[in-house]
């Protein structure tokens, strides 16, 4: 995921600076300096943020797959319980007499 995003925002980042050199050209002077770097400095902005959103969405997914597969282990290992002691009182309401003629 993370080299999608860098992907994206490495090409955004050159349409960014593609801009800004046509503003450069199209301006001159010192104010289209001051304009590429604002164009850089957002753009930079913007990829550290949608870093730290790609982060935050992981993490939180990662915690609910981790819940989710705890909350099936523990009603997995309930169920398991639950047939083993109907198996066993199953067994042990068996009639003495067909247990003797069954040996």
């Amino acid at each position: 995921m993370d080299n999608v995003v860098e992907g994206f925002f490495e090409s955004l980042g050159w349409s960014i600076g593609g801009v800004a050199v046509a503003a450069a050209v199209l301006i001159g002077g010192p104010r289209a300096k001051t304009l590429a770097k604002n164009a850089i400095k957002g753009y930079l902005a913007a990829t550290e943020r949608l870093r730290e959103m790609t982060a935050e969405a992981s993490e939180s997914f990662q915690d609910l797959y981790a819940e989710a597969k705890h909350e099936y282990e523990s009603q997995l290992s309930h169920q398991q319980a639950a047939e083993a002691e109907d198996a066993a009182t199953h067994r042990d309401n068996i009639p003495v007499e067909i247990e003797r003629e069954s040996e």
